[in-house]
Parts: C-alpha cells; structure tokens; sequence
C-alpha cells in the first residue's frame, strides 16, 4: 500500500507543482495590480503636488478670472451703451446715419468683447482641466 501511495505521488508531483506555479503567477499578477494602482496613485500625486506648487498655472489662472471680470463689466458697459435709445428720433436724416454707424460699432465692439471672454473661458478651462487631471 505505502508503495501505491508512493506512486500517486510521485505521479502527481508534477501536477501539484503545475498547480503550485500557476497560483504563484496569479497571485504575483494580482500583486502587480495593485502595484500598478498604487504607482499611478503616487503620479497622481505627484502631479497634484507639482500643479499645486507651480505658481506660473496658479497665477495664469488667477489673471484668466481676473481678466473675466474685468471682461464681464465691459461687456455689461457695451451692451447697456448699444441697447441706450436715443431720445432724439426724429432726429435729421443725418443725426441718425450718424446714430446707425455708432451703433455699428458698439454691436462691432460688443462682439469682439463676446469673442475675446470665449477665449478666456477656454484658457481656464484648460487649466482647470489639467488641475483636475492632476487630481485625479
């Protein structure tokens, strides 16, 4: 009997080694996970740390919000001074060629204002996009 015994186990010897391997490659696949996880954990980190002390993004930043409130009352400024109506209507023919041209001018204004601010938005929102990439 013991020799039988013998036997089943020198035959399964390969087996269980097999077995044995395949665990042990799991198991250090798995460990490699985590690994991975916690090296992208301390990138991020580190990104985080280097956008959080990089004081030309933080003060970009700063000066885009500035200039969108500076930006923000001008256009407030030239939308009031293109929707004021003239209270001289019945104005000479010229008074009003010359009311229709400034008009022109101010929408003209207005909209570079509008064109300039979508810029603005679109820098902050580039910056603020790679401080959260940073972050995540």
């Amino acid at each position: 009997m013991s020799e039988n015994l013998v036997q089943w186990v020198t035959l399964l010897s390969p087996i269980i080694s097999v077995i044995a391997i395949i665990v042990a490659l799991k198991v250090a696949h798995d460990s490699s996970k985590d690994a991975m996880e916690q090296v992208k954990a301390i990138r991020n980190l580190l990104d985080v740390f280097v956008a959080a002390n990089n004081l030309d993004i933080v003060e970009a930043q700063r000066k885009y919000q500035q200039q969108l409130v500076d930006l923000d009352k001008q256009i407030e400024q030239a939308r009031m001074d293109y929707e004021t109506i003239y209270p001289f209507r019945s104005a000479v023919r010229i008074e009003q060629e010359i009311a229709k041209q400034e008009k022109a001018k101010q929408k003209e204004y207005l909209e570079h204002l509008f064109v300039k601010r979508k810029e603005i938005e679109t820098n902050l929102l580039l910056i603020q996009d790679y401080i959260n990439k940073a972050t995540l």
